[in-house]
């Protein structure tokens, strides 16, 4: 797995007991490199993915996250998840999923009876749609936002498989301490991050595989 960036003389490339963190100086390099990202332009602007030496697209296959305070799940990723979790039910909790729409079909029932008019309803109880009834989701609200960040990302990682997930600016939000701790559920989860700050207002932390562009166009890198 490796990313190119056209500034850059060697590509990055992964390891599964590393993070890479780029750290862009100057403030307009940085700017573009952020919004070629964020808005799917990184073909325009010479950066590119590949794995085992072939070019992939970013879209449907980078996750760009910098918006820590307001992640949320996409509509492909919650169909997914229930997808799942009602095979988790047929599976696992088979005595449980026919009492439950026994139970669903007798309230019904009980309504039709005790209504004025004649109405009829599905018989059929679809999983599925009672999740949706209930809003089944994530818990977000509330809640520590690195760990938010973590199951986030481990969830993606898990209903719609990303090849890299991109954070931006992440050192600004989180400390040293939080930041080692979530990179090692990172690593055991097998899964390839890259790190992308403009300021070093940071200490570098442990796995990190730091690679520096400065303002005079100088690389420096730090394993």
């Amino acid at each position: 797995m490796m990313v190119n960036f056209d500034f850059l003389s060697e590509p990055i490339r992964f390891d599964e007991m590393k993070i890479n963190v780029l750290y862009v100086e100057n403030e307009r390099l940085f700017r573009r490199v952020c919004d070629s990202l964020i808005n799917d332009r990184t073909e325009e602007n010479k950066i590119v993915f590949s794995e085992n030496y072939q070019p992939y697209k970013a879209k449907g296959n980078v996750c760009v996250i910098f918006d820590y305070f307001r992640l949320s799940y996409s509509s492909s990723v919650m169909k997914k998840m229930y997808e799942q979790t009602e095979k988790l039910c047929v599976r696992e909790l088979q005595t449980e999923t026919l009492q439950l729409k026994t139970h669903i079909v007798k309230f019904m029932e009980s309504v039709v009876q005790a209504y004025d008019f004649d109405f009829d309803f599905n018989y059929e109880i679809n999983i599925v749609d009672l999740f949706k009834s209930v809003d089944f989701k994530p818990h977000i609200e509330n809640r520590d936002v690195l760990n938010v960040l973590s199951d986030y990302i481990l969830i993606l990682n898990k209903y719609v498989p990303q090849k890299l997930f991109v954070l931006l600016n992440l050192h600004l939000f989180f400390s040293k301490e939080e930041l080692e701790m979530f990179y090692n559920d990172i690593i055991n989860n097998h899964i390839n991050l890259l790190v992308i700050e403009n300021k070093m207002s940071f200490n570098r932390c442990l796995y990190e595989n730091l690679i520096v562009y400065d303002n005079d166009f100088c690389e420096i890198i730090e394993n």
